[in-house]
C-alpha cells in the first residue's frame, strides 16, 4: 500500500527544485505538490510547516542583517512566511515595469528594506526583477512632472530616488549615454540646490539659528524651514515598525554627484605645463578626476579586509527605524571611527546672482542658475566622550565651552589620548578620547559599542557615547590647488548628523552639515557662516583608501 513520504523528504525535494526556478520566482513546484493530495497539502502548508518557509527564505534572500539587527528572541520561524510572501509580491510588481502600478509604493518600500539587508542575494533578486530599468523610467517619467514644475517629496518619490542611488554602480554609470545622463542630472538638479524646500535632517537642523546665535528671523521665505522626513509604518519579520525614509535631497545628491564624476574637469591649455607659482596644475586636475570620485553602494560580498555590504548599512538602518519595543529609542545612531580618515569629494552651488529669486519661489526649477564645482578634501579625527565617570564626571557643566548648540567648542586642551574640556565653574574636566581606526570602514580597535544598538555582537562591555568632537584639515598636498582649510565639528549622536565648520586662512567660514551613508559617503548641504547669509549649496565626500 502507498505510504506518504516523511516530511523531511518532501521538504528536501522542494528545496532541491529551487535551483531550477528563476531567482525572483516563488518555488514553482510548491503548488503542484500541494495539490497532489490532502496529505501533501497539509505537509507543505505554511500553517503546518514553518521550517520549510524558513529554509526557502534562506535560499532566496540574505539573512545575516536580519539576525544581526534583531534580538534572537524576536525572530521565530513563523515570521518568515509572511515576509517571504511580501517580498515575492513586491518582486512581481517590480517585474511588471509599470511606474503607475497601484502596488508600486509598497513594492518600493520592500525593495528599500532589501537593499539595506543586501549581501549578495537581495541585489540579485532586485536586478533580476529589472528594478534598475523601472527606476530609470520612474525618474524620467514620474518624478519629472513637466517643465518648470518642482518635484514632489512623497513616499513613492523618496523611495524611488533612494533606490535609484542604491542600485547605481560604476559599470551602470559608465554605460549611460551622455544624453540620458544629462537628462537625469537636469531632473535631479532642483533637489540638489533646494534643501530649503525638501526634508534634510532627521531630527531637525536650521543653520540660520547657528549663524545668528538662535535667531532665525532672517529667513527669506516660508520655504527656508524644510519639512521633517516622512515616517511610514512597515510590517517586518512579524513586527509592526515605523521607518523614517531617507531625505530625497540626500539620495538625489549622491546620484547627481556620482554622474557629475563622469564628466572630468578639463585642463585649461594654460595649465598643460607645470606652473611654479601657487595654483592648480594639470597634475592637480588629473588627480581630482581620478581620486575625488563618489563611491557607489556596495553590491557584492565583502573581503577579509572590508566589511560586508549589509554591515555597511547597519547605521543607515538604525537611523531609519523609529522607536519600537524590540529596538530601543535610546540606541546610538553613530558609530565611533566611521568618520576618522581621509574624505574627498566635491561641493557645488548655484551662482548667487539669481539665488534669491530661486529661494523665494519667484523663479521655478527651470530657471535654476548655473553652478560651480569645487573639490573638497579633509582628513578628520574623532574625539569621543563616554558616559563613564572617569571621562564625564557627574555634574560637570560644559555650557561655556559650547556657546552654540551643535557647533564645536571654542577651544580645548590636547592630552596624550585625546582632548580635554574644562568646567569654568569648577575644577572638573571632561576627557574626549581619540578614536583610532586602522582602515576605512573597519571597526576601531579602541572603541566598544553599545550592545543595545543591534549592530554589534554585544560581546564586550559597553560605554555609551555622550558627545563627539571632530577636527581636521585639508590634506597637505591638496592645500595649494584647492585651498588650505581647518575643520572643526561635532556629531549629534541621537541621529548621526555631522556638523563641520570649515575655516580658511583668511578666516572665512562655512558650515557643512550632513550624514554618513553606507559607511562610506558623507553628503549634505553647506552655507556661509555669516549673519544674513542665504546662499547655500550641496556637497558629497567619499572615504578615501
Amino acid at each position: 500500500m502507498f505510504s506518504s513520504p516523511p516530511q523531511d523528504i518532501m521538504e528536501g525535494i522542494l528545496i532541491y527544485t529551487l535551483d531550477n526556478d528563476p531567482l525572483h520566482s516563488p518555488p514553482r513546484s510548491l503548488l503542484p505538490l500541494m495539490l497532489t493530495c490532502r496529505r501533501f497539502y497539509d505537509l507543505l502548508h505554511p500553517a503546518h510547516n514553518h521550517r520549510l518557509y524558513y529554509h526557502i527564505f534562506f535560499r532566496k534572500f540574505d539573512v545575516d542583517a536580519i539576525t544581526r539587527r534583531l534580538p534572537s528572541s524576536s525572530i521565530t520561524a513563523s515570521f518568515f512566511f509572511p515576509e517571504l510572501k511580501r517580498r515575492f509580491q513586491a518582486l512581481r510588481c517590480i517585474k511588471h515595469g509599470d511606474i503607475h502600478h497601484p502596488g508600486l509604493q509598497d513594492a518600493l518600500l520592500v525593495a528599500y528594506i532589501m537593499v539595506l539587508e543586501n549581501d549578495v542575494l537581495n541585489y540579485r533578486q532586485l536586478a533580476d526583477a529589472c528594478l534598475p530599468a523601472l527606476l530609470d523610467k520612474y525618474i524620467k517619467e514620474r518624478l519629472h512632472r513637466g517643465y518648470n514644475v518642482w518635484p514632489i517629496e512623497d513616499v513613492s518619490n523618496a523611495l524611488a530616488v533612494a533606490l535609484f542611488w542604491h542600485v547605481a554602480s560604476r559599470d551602470t554609470l559608465n554605460g549611460e549615454s551622455i544624453d540620458s545622463r544629462n537628462q537625469v542630472m537636469d531632473i535631479l538638479l532642483p533637489l540638489i540646490f533646494s534643501w530649503f524646500r525638501y526634508s534634510f535632517a532627521e531630527q531637525g537642523f536650521d543653520p540660520f539659528t547657528l549663524i545668528n546665535r538662535g535667531d532665525s528671523t532672517s529667513h527669506l521665505s516660508s520655504h527656508s524651514l524644510p519639512p521633517a522626513p516622512m515616517i511610514v509604518p512597515i510590517e517586518y519579520m512579524g513586527h509592526a515598525l515605523h521607518l523614517r525614509l531617507p531625505a530625497i535631497t540626500q539620495s538625489a545628491s549622491l546620484a547627481y554627484f556620482a554622474r557629475l564624476d563622469e564628466f572630468p574637469l578639463e585642463t585649461p591649455r594654460s595649465m598643460r605645463e607645470p606652473d611654479p607659482m601657487d595654483g592648480q596644475t594639470a597634475e592637480d586636475i588629473e588627480f581630482y578626476n581620478c581620486a575625488f570620485r563618489t563611491l557607489t553602494p556596495p553590491h557584492g560580498p565583502g573581503s577579509p579586509s572590508t566589511r560586508s555590504c549589509s554591515t555597511r548599512h547597519d547605521w543607515d538602518w538604525l537611523r531609519a527605524v523609529v522607536a519600537d519595543p524590540i529596538i530601543p529609542d535610546s540606541i546610538q545612531r553613530y558609530m565611533p571611527g566611521i568618520l576618522t580618515g581621509k574624505w574627498r569629494g566635491t561641493s557645488s552651488a548655484p551662482y548667487d546672482r539669481d539665488f534669491e529669486r530661486f529661494i523665494t519661489g519667484e523663479a521655478g526649477p527651470a530657471s535654476l542658475p548655473g553652478h560651480d564645482r569645487i573639490p573638497v578634501s579633509c582628513n578628520l579625527k574623532e574625539y569621543v566622550l563616554y558616559s563613564d565617570s572617569e571621562s564625564c564626571p557627574s555634574g560637570i557643566d560644559l555650557n561655556d565651552s559650547f556657546d552654540i548648540p551643535l557647533l564645536p567648542p571654542k577651544e580645548w586642551t590636547p592630552t596624550e589620548d585625546g582632548i580635554k574640556l574644562s568646567d569654568a565653574r569648577s575644577s572638573t574636566a571632561a576627557f574626549y578620547h581619540t578614536v583610532k581606526s586602522d582602515r576605512p570602514g573597519q571597526e576601531p580597535a579602541n572603541v566598544e559599542y553599545n550592545s543595545e544598538s543591534g549592530a554589534s555582537s554585544g560581546t564586550r562591555a559597553e560605554r555609551v557615547v555622550v558627545d563627539v568632537i571632530l577636527s581636521g584639515n585639508t590634506e597637505p598636498k591638496l592645500g595649494r590647488p584647492w585651498g588650505d582649510y581647518v575643520f572643526k565639528g561635532r556629531v549629534r549622536v541621537s541621529d548621526g548628523l555631522v556638523v563641520l565648520v570649515r575655516q580658511s586662512v583668511d578666516q572665512r567660514r562655512m558650515i557643512f552639515a550632513g550624514y554618513v551613508v553606507s559607511s562610506q559617503n558623507l553628503v549634505g548641504k553647506w552655507k556661509y557662516y555669516s549673519p544674513g547669509a542665504q546662499w547655500e549649496g550641496a556637497w558629497s565626500l567619499s572615504k578615501a583608501e
